[in-house]
């Protein structure tokens, strides 16, 4: 029963992550070249703008991931 839930989950994850990956075209193939001058301003602002939804999301997984192991590195208490 667990496998089968697990296995929904992780399907309906994978769909909204596919969901919201967007090629996207850069000048130079980089998102931030380091000639250009941009400084710890232009990379903050560009991140909590332009890069939000993707920043937001791995943030999520990282906290999933960050439960999980806690959840695996439990150990029960013998009486």
């Amino acid at each position: 029963m667990q496998n089968k839930l697990a296995l929904f989950f992780s399907v309906i994850l994978f769909l909204i992550m596919l969901t919201f990956i967007q090629p996207s075209n850069f000048p130079n193939g980089a998102p931030f070249s380091i000639g250009t001058g941009m400084g710890k301003y232009g990379i903050s602002q560009t991140l909590f703008s332009t890069y939000l939804l993707p920043f937001e999301i791995i943030t999520f997984l990282l906290i999933a991931a960050m439960l999980g192991a806690m959840y695996l590195g439990e150990r029960e208490v013998s009486k």
